[in-house]
């Protein structure tokens, strides 16, 4: 027995940004504030919708930073609030995305800055309109937000029905102009997603075949979109992967190689997605080890088992650049005991098919 519930419009396709005026008015909104990345403000896209909505623009919010920060929504409430809102218009990666969501929550809940890492009721949000412009956080189809509180050092998912988005208008034209080092990082995101929601205890018929596909798309289009940029037809194939990788682990939750992520992400600044792929090839095998289904999903994928699977994946990190061993990251293997024990501190780590030890989590690490 499952449920599959997924509330969020999507409007998909290249150039379909230019219904943001239409989907704005059609909702009723008249005063909107927008939350950008500064990357879409030198690239002339936020100038772009500015004058598409006109005069409901109340303020842009930038300068978010690549892990949001409890500041970052700080400001984009006080915004919010200084012009009595109706909606918010989030554009940008999964930055931009996750601070606006969490963001619009706050401002309804009236919960406090400083309580909402703590807050886990999350039931009313002001409506918000997300448009990616990489491809691999999902953050525009999914009820999560990733923020990050810098003095103790904590990188906290928010979870709740409220932070889906109302409508995600996912215009493939908008990440050709992703840079590479974006591209892989983002990008390796989404197997990171497809991957962990097939490692969920959580999975269902639905979710599976949502992620196996993504699997599949982020496979064959990820390395040709980091290699050729402007190629637009990987460009929206990966569009695609991370929305339906978006769509699965909405379901499942994410596991293993998200909560191993956290602490690198907040002790050692490694980037979110890289900090996911890092450990994700193991889990998947780990996952494969603990249900045999997996081995089937990962022929499904393209690969002739999870073994097989994994070594793809790896390779594929290094021919983007991406770490595969701690001495790419920089990180001491003194230092494995204390990620491992950090690893099984994040509630998704309970969400993993595979349910390792301390001493077992610290073998996988050895092999890195």
């Amino acid at each position: 027995m499952f449920t599959f519930h997924h509330p969020v419009e999507i409007r998909f396709g290249e150039g379909v940004i230019s219904q943001i005026n239409e989907i704005v008015k059609e909702q009723g909104y008249t005063r909107v504030v927008i939350v950008s990345a500064n990357s879409q403000i030198e690239n002339g896209v936020i100038e772009f919708i500015r004058t598409q909505l006109g005069e409901s623009v109340k303020e842009i919010v930038s300068d978010i930073e690549a892990n949001p920060t409890l500041e970052n929504v700080a400001a984009i409430v006080e915004a919010m609030d200084a012009h009595n809102v109706h909606a918010v218009v989030a554009v940008g990666g999964g930055s931009a995305m996750d601070a606006a969501k969490a963001a619009a929550a706050a401002y309804m809940q009236g919960i406090e800055i400083e309580d909402l890492l703590g807050h886990d009721d999350f039931t009313r949000a002001l409506p918000i309109i997300a448009v990616p412009s990489t491809s691999g956080s999902a953050s525009e189809v999914t009820a999560s937000s990733i923020i990050s509180d810098k003095r103790h050092e904590l990188k906290i998912p928010l979870i709740g029905p409220a932070l889906y988005p109302k409508t995600a208008i996912v215009d493939p034209e908008l990440t050709l102009t992703c840079p590479q080092s974006v591209t892989a990082i983002s990008g390796i995101d989404i197997l990171c997603h497809a991957l962990d929601c097939l490692g969920s205890v959580k999975n269902n018929p639905i979710s599976d075949a949502l992620a196996i596909r993504a699997s599949k798309l982020a496979f064959e289009n990820l390395l040709t979109a980091y290699q050729e940029p402007s190629n637009r037809q990987a460009r929206k194939n990966l569009s695609l992967a991370s929305m339906t990788a978006g769509m699965a682990f909405s379901q499942t939750g994410t596991s293993g190689s998200h909560a191993m992520s956290y602490y690198l992400t907040s002790h050692y600044d490694v980037p979110h997605g890289e900090a996911c792929a890092f450990s994700m090839d193991a889990w998947y095998a780990a996952n494969a080890k603990a249900n045999p289904a997996l081995e089937q999903h990962a022929r499904d994928i393209g690969f002739d088992d999870a073994e097989a699977l994994s070594k793809a994946f790896n390779k594929l990190k290094s021919e983007m650049g991406l770490a595969v061993t701690f001495d790419d990251l920089g990180i001491s293997r003194e230092d494995i005991p204390k990620i491992a024990e950090e690893s099984l501190r994040p509630a998704n780590m309970k969400n993993n098919i595979a349910q390792l030890s301390r001493d077992e989590i610290i073998e996988m690490l050895e092999g890195k």
